[in-house]
């Protein structure tokens, strides 16, 4: 199974004009292949890597996270933690809510359209 590493490079930040074809011309001299350039001057390129290059990567991109990691840092990461957002809209009734955020709940929206004042149902 051929294992491929994909790269991109802005070619509208590099220092000169004249140094988008000398990148183009290195980078392919280190084995990647030009896959397009969009019209935003964005080239994506390809290579192909081996087995046991896909290990040897992974072992280094490990070893920098350990190298950066605290271990004594408990705490969950952004990603873990999300974000919740606190209800702004709740129906006595039935406790449903809404933050506010997103299309509007079903239940709302039945009171809307029976022409119930929604602000009633501010937290």
């Amino acid at each position: 199974m051929s294992h491929w590493e994909y790269r991109k490079i802005a070619l509208n930040e590099l220092p000169r004009p004249g140094d988008d074809i000398d990148v183009l011309c290195e980078v392919g001299l280190e084995g990647w292949e030009l896959v397009t350039v969009l019209p935003n001057s964005v080239a994506y390129f390809k290579r192909q890597v081996t087995a046991s290059d896909t290990k040897e990567r992974i072992g280094e991109a490990a070893q920098r996270v350990m190298e950066r990691a605290d271990p004594d840092d408990n705490r969950p990461s952004e990603f873990e933690r999300g974000h919740e957002a606190k209800p702004k809209y709740r129906d006595p009734k039935t406790s449903d809510t809404w933050s506010g955020r997103g299309r509007m709940p079903n239940w709302l929206k039945r009171k809307q359209e029976a022409g119930e004042d929604i602000e009633e149902y501010l937290v």
